[in-house]
């Protein structure tokens, strides 16, 4: 799409966050009013048709959240293989979606289907904001960096794909992957972030150099501080890790200088599905607590933006 950023069908006096500068969704002025527009499906990532659900749609309402709205409405994306796969289970992967817009206070108001070969479910979402735009890429320097879900989504899931992974561990990413990423927005409005951006496909450095590519500041990550999911070392060693993340380690290795052993990169790599909010916070700003998150136990410090390397990463 980035071809057509001067077709007059993407100009308006009114747009804010367009296709100029790619960001987790577009942004309009319609009147007073900021208007949020974000779209996201995918094909199956659970076996689970009910958790799919509830993943792809706090997947789709985290594009929002990292744009410092607040979902307001949804329509439902649907592909189905009528005559491969029941609709009792199309009918779980909805009720999974529908229960996880209701919990995000976003009403569904309608949708759209098709018959295709290769199941497919999302969500078109509409919010608004209410103060200021939070774009990806607005750092400066000396920000401090913090992450709000561990990584390694990718790598789990791809293991749920082969069929090796444990109870435990659908269980964990389950629980990671349909969790809301609203408290996450509460705790960086509560201290004055100056960008956010939701840790998804590009992985935790495809997004972090999101951030960086149009500026000439840098960021250094200090990988210890890193939260992780506990298993993915146990599925690394059996040479688990998925194209896409090989893909954005390819794309990112000219911009990364470490000194880390391959793995450390291989996972900072991994191509995540409704991962944490990555938040730049101002240096100086005392950090609070908020209502449900606390820091070092559902939000960690990972690092900061700097001039060390001119546009480059440096992991620690």
């Amino acid at each position: 799409m980035t071809q057509f950023k001067n077709h007059k069908a993407t100009q308006s006096p009114n747009l804010l966050v367009g296709l100029d500068n790619p960001d987790d969704g577009g942004v309009i002025n319609i009147g007073d009013q900021k208007i949020i527009q974000t779209v996201d499906f995918f094909t199956p990532i659970l076996d689970n048709p009910y958790d799919w659900g509830r993943v792809a749609a706090a997947n789709a309402l985290s594009d929002v959240y990292a744009m410092g709205g607040e979902p307001i409405s949804a329509l439902q994306l649907v592909c189905w293989p009528r005559n491969d796969i029941s609709f009792d289970i199309l009918s779980e992967v909805i009720r999974g979606g529908l229960d996880t817009m209701e919990k995000a206070n976003c009403t569904v108001v309608g949708g759209h289907s098709i018959d295709d070969k290769e199941p497919k479910y999302g969500f078109s979402i509409t919010g608004i904001v209410k103060g200021k735009v939070l774009k990806n890429n607005n750092i400066n320097n000396g920000d401090r960096l913090f992450l709000t879900k561990p990584i390694g989504t990718g790598i789990i899931t791809t293991a749920i794909k082969k069929g090796i992974a444990s109870e435990g561990s659908i269980k964990l990413v389950t629980d990671i992957m349909t969790k809301l990423n609203k408290d996450a927005l509460e705790f960086g409005l509560r201290n004055n972030a100056t960008a956010i951006t939701d840790v998804t496909g590009f992985g935790l450095l495809g997004h972090l150099y999101e951030m960086l590519k149009n500026s000439s500041l840098s960021a250094t990550v200090n990988f210890e501080k890193v939260p992780l999911i506990s298993d993915i070392y146990e599925y690394l060693d059996k040479g688990i890790y998925p194209s896409g993340s090989e893909r954005n380690r390819d794309y990112l290795s000219k911009n990364i200088i470490h000194d880390s052993k391959e793995k450390s990169i291989q996972i900072l790599c991994d191509a995540q599905t409704n991962g944490g909010l990555l938040i730049a916070i101002p240096k100086d700003q005392e950090i609070k607590s908020s209502k449900n998150m606390k820091v070092n136990e559902d939000i960690w410090e990972i690092g900061e933006i700097n001039t060390k390397y001119n546009e480059k990463i440096n992991i620690i």
